[in-house]
């Protein structure tokens, strides 16, 4: 592993594995971890991010072990995240710059496609099972990786009710397009924006304070630093939206 991680998040990630493996057998090409995981600087583990790639379709009975599977870790692991999360992609499909289609639920793709590719390509990422995924995740270009950066601040706009979430997540953006590298963590991203922007470095820090505590999970508050939260995060989006568009701008001159 790229960086030493806890017992649970093992355990969590062996069970997945062998249960996976076990599923699907042949019918399994690869398990590849990417995300907080794989980033020593990354903090407190929030969520495993994975794709699972397969050799054909899942069938229905697939289905149902693999949610039984990810539904047993939940329930017994909600203090760091619970199961996964896992896309379930083809492998054809995974050779291409498309975003993938969810194997497990169909009516979802892989938006963020583009940034995942960049991160696997970059070496981010850890085999889990399988071959080292030379013929998949292929090199993303910036006109891809744009698309799925806009999509992530659409989504952003879209659940303020995450405002930890969101405000590392647009320091995360507003890097990318910064430095033109979206191979970072939000970690990272916040420690660049809290010195990039001191206007702004209370509010970033109670962000990373908040993932370092695991609030999301524990429930733990505190009223200060939930109120500045509450209170700057939309003032925050729109100073984001504005210095991402001037470099936008300015690319296109």
């Amino acid at each position: 592993m790229k960086r030493q991680l806890p017992d649970s998040i093992e355990i969590i990630i062996q069970i997945f594995v062998d249960e996976i493996a076990r599923i699907l057998s042949s019918r399994l090409y690869g398990i590849y971890m990417y995300g907080a995981t794989v980033f020593p600087d990354a903090g407190p583990i929030m969520d495993i991010d994975c794709h699972v790639v397969l050799n054909e379709p899942l069938r229905e009975d697939d289905r149902r072990a693999i949610i039984e599977v990810l539904q047993d870790l939940d329930e017994k692991y909600p203090h760091v995240g619970g199961s996964p999360d896992a896309y379930f992609v083809l492998l054809d499909e995974a050779k291409t710059t498309s975003s993938p289609q969810h194997q497990l639920d169909m009516t979802m793709f892989d938006t963020s496609w583009a940034l995942h590719c960049a991160h696997v390509r970059a070496g981010r990422y850890e085999t889990l099972w399988g071959p080292e995924p030379t013929e998949i995740f292929p090199p993303p270009s910036w006109v891809d990786i744009e698309a799925d950066l806009m999509g992530q601040l659409d989504y952003i706009e879209k659940h303020l009710c995450y405002p930890a979430y969101c405000v590392l997540n647009l320091c995360r953006i507003m890097y990318s397009y910064s430095a033109r590298d979206v191979v970072v963590s939000k970690q990272f991203s916040g420690n660049w924006g809290a010195k990039r922007f001191p206007e702004w470095k209370p509010l970033i820090q109670a962000a990373m304070k908040y993932n370092a505590e695991m609030r999301y999970y524990t429930k733990m508050t505190c009223r200060e630093d939930d109120s500045l939260l509450e209170g700057q995060l939309r003032d925050f989006l729109a100073f984001s939206v504005d210095y991402i568009n001037i470099i936008r701008k300015r690319n296109t001159e």
